[in-house]
């Protein structure tokens, strides 16, 4: 079975002015989040900009504010994504400066793969279009994105269009790359600390939602046992997901198993099995494996990327 579509199973950073601001000297993190913080506070991306500074991923000014209506530079979103996703290791990036404020964060971005194909430019004022670009190459590593993009029944796409139509960008009228007016898939306009506040906070998730949702199927996958034709084990119970199991019996047939705890299945008949954990409420998997080499073997691989 191929990995499932990332849209059918069915960012960004933050910013100050270009060439000013905290990007020439120390961030502020949380830190400042009791200051008294009034300019976001009807904001439509209120939610998010409160996430994003609470869990480090954006930073308020020295004043306390926030400015979600300011524009980001490439280096201020490399710094978000690479805060968003954790990262640690880096590789050496050419054509930044040994001093500069985001050398860290470029090196730890080029390393997961972010800055594929990215001519690095610290100081720009990003577009959406180029924004969503950084985006979809921070998502390649958790659900295929840049990789799904570049296929016949995308690649015409913008870059926007492609990343906006599964949730994890801002909606936006404006025009797509070609002129083309648009009520959804905005390109042209430069993107703002707001709208980077959403896609951050969707990143963050979706990758601590990932996480959980594996640790819960190795939980589930050490249970296993295999003896004659039968497997047993224990479905996991789980405040924020399910665990659903999906039998596939030679011939049309399917059968699933949502209830936690104990269970047998015989599976003398079966070619195939699926686990997928998903939030509850939610259709996108977070964990998503097949075992294909059933009834003699609980071999396993992970086809959510």
């Amino acid at each position: 079975m191929k990995r499932k579509s990332f849209f059918l199973a069915l960012l960004l950073a933050t910013a100050t002015v270009a060439g000013g601001g905290v990007g020439e000297s120390a961030f502020v993190f949380a830190a400042q989040a009791n200051q008294a913080v009034k300019d976001y506070q009807n904001h439509v991306h209120k939610a998010d900009i409160e996430y994003a500074v609470k869990n480090q991923l954006m930073w308020l000014f020295p004043d306390g504010n926030f400015r979600p209506d300011q524009t980001i530079t490439q280096a201020d979103l490399v710094v978000g994504i690479a805060q968003a996703k954790g990262l640690t290791q880096g590789v050496p990036v050419q054509n930044i400066p040994a001093n500069h404020w985001a050398k860290t964060y470029y090196e730890r971005a080029a390393k997961d793969g972010i800055l594929l194909n990215v001519a690095i430019d610290p100081n720009k004022v990003l577009t959406r279009e180029e924004a969503a670009y950084l985006l979809i190459n921070a998502w390649e590593n958790l659900r295929g994105t840049r990789t799904e993009k570049e296929i016949e029944r995308y690649k015409n796409q913008s870059q926007v269009q492609f990343i906006g139509s599964a949730g994890f960008m801002s909606i936006k009228s404006g025009e797509l790359p070609n002129g083309t007016q648009t009520a959804r898939f905005d390109s042209k306009s430069l993107i703002t600390r707001g709208e980077a506040s959403f896609s951050l906070h969707k990143l963050h998730v979706d990758i601590v939602g990932i996480n959980e949702a594996e640790k819960l199927f190795s939980e589930f996958h050490k249970s296993l046992k295999l003896n004659n034709g039968k497997v047993t084990g224990v479905i996991p119970k789980s405040e924020k997901y399910f665990l659903e199991i999906s039998l596939y019996l030679n011939g049309p047939k399917v059968k699933d198993y949502k209830e936690t705890g104990r269970f047998t299945m015989d599976i003398s008949q079966a070619y195939k099995m699926g686990v997928r954990v998903v939030y509850k409420g939610k259709a996108m998997p977070q964990a998503l494996y097949q075992y294909t080499k059933l009834p003699t073997s609980l071999d396993y691989e992970n086809i959510r990327r």
